[in-house]
């Protein structure tokens, strides 16, 4: 396979592209922002980020990417060509690209994502599950007969399925997941305190102090926003009791979910995951306590991945070393001329 080969897991937050034997070389917030009125593109990615929630009314921000799915199609296919471009240069022969989806994406939007890469860019893409990659990503082998459940908790959806010989057996996606959490944070921060902060502040509240149950050593931290009333300035002090008190009712809906999922699991496969346990993975794994919480939850092993944020970037440079391994579990690369005949 000619080009270069890389992997992008397109996160509601973040954009992480890894390429083949040379690691993650992207890894930036999925932001872009436009002058409003001639619709120029003034700064994408870490340089967009600093800019939301700040922005005059000259230029506009936008998320392409919302609960895991695409919410503006051209922004994002301008991020790509951005990043795409970034990555090869000038190379002559363009690049091959596999790209991660929640588990809940069907077949036409995946084909639309598909689409997306080949504008941007790839001579030939290839979409698979975000919770696939994030087990790979989190050591779990692609010719592995036994049974994994992945937690991956994004910044759009928290994506649970069960994994065996590298295929998803089974799978779910929720819309509840690290953006939700900052909500609740704001909405906490509105209702108990009378002080209304940004959802950029609430993020970093929550990896600050963010935690899954009561701590020992509770921790603090400020945060300054508005008072509701007076609409002047105002700093409060928030704990990790407060932030577990805020997201706990969502975290009850993944536990939900979760174990849903599990009803619906096959009793061998079932038996496996209470050997080998619960992996956690996403941005959300590193939410101080996370694996208790679920631990208590379940009864059965829980873990947290290492670097969990990247564990899907990670995982699909496990399948970029040996690319063929896609094909062989069913996995569909298509170029432009299948795109139109597909279309046909």
């Amino acid at each position: 396979m000619l080009g270069t080969k890389i992997g992008i897991d397109l996160g509601t937050t973040s954009i992480i592209a890894n390429v083949d034997g040379k690691g993650i070389k992207i890894n930036e917030p999925s932001v872009i922002v436009y002058d409003t009125f001639d619709e120029k593109v003034k700064a994408i990615g870490s340089e967009a980020y600093k800019m939301l929630g700040k922005t005059p009314d000259s230029l506009t921000a936008v998320c392409p990417i919302r609960d895991g799915y695409i919410f503006d199609y051209d922004a994002l296919e301008q991020m790509m060509c951005y990043f795409i471009q970034k990555i090869c240069g000038n190379r002559i022969f363009k690049p091959n690209i596999v790209a991660c989806v929640p588990s809940k994406t069907n077949d036409i939007e995946k084909v639309t994502v598909t689409d997306l890469l080949i504008s941007s860019g790839a001579a030939r893409a290839c979409v698979i599950e975000e919770p696939l990659a994030a087990a790979l990503g989190a050591g779990v082998s692609m010719k592995d007969p036994e049974g994994h459940l992945i937690v991956d908790i994004g910044g759009g959806t928290t994506d649970i399925a069960v994994i065996t010989r590298g295929c998803v057996s089974i799978s779910d996606s929720v819309d509840i997941a690290g953006n939700t959490f900052d909500d609740d944070i704001c909405r906490f921060t509105r209702r108990e305190r009378d002080t209304i902060i940004g959802n950029i502040t609430a993020e970093k509240v929550k990896k600050q102090v963010g935690a899954a149950k009561f701590l020992d050593a509770e921790l603090a931290v400020r945060a300054v926003g508005k008072d509701y009333i007076t609409k002047f300035p105002k700093s409060i002090e928030l704990t990790s009791t407060d932030i577990f008190l805020c997201i706990r009712e969502h975290l009850e809906k993944i536990t939900d979910s979760v174990k849903y999922l599990l009803s619906r699991t096959q009793p061998e496969l079932v038996a496996d995951i209470i050997k080998n346990g619960m992996i956690i993975t996403g941005g959300g794994a590193n939410i101080r306590g996370i694996d208790d919480y679920f631990r208590d939850k379940f009864g059965f092993n829980v873990y947290c991945a290492d670097l969990p944020e990247c564990c899907v970037a990670n995982g699909l440079g496990v399948v970029l070393d040996d690319i063929k391994i896609l094909e062989e579990n069913g996995y569909v690369f298509r170029s432009y001329a299948d795109m139109n005949d597909f279309e046909v």
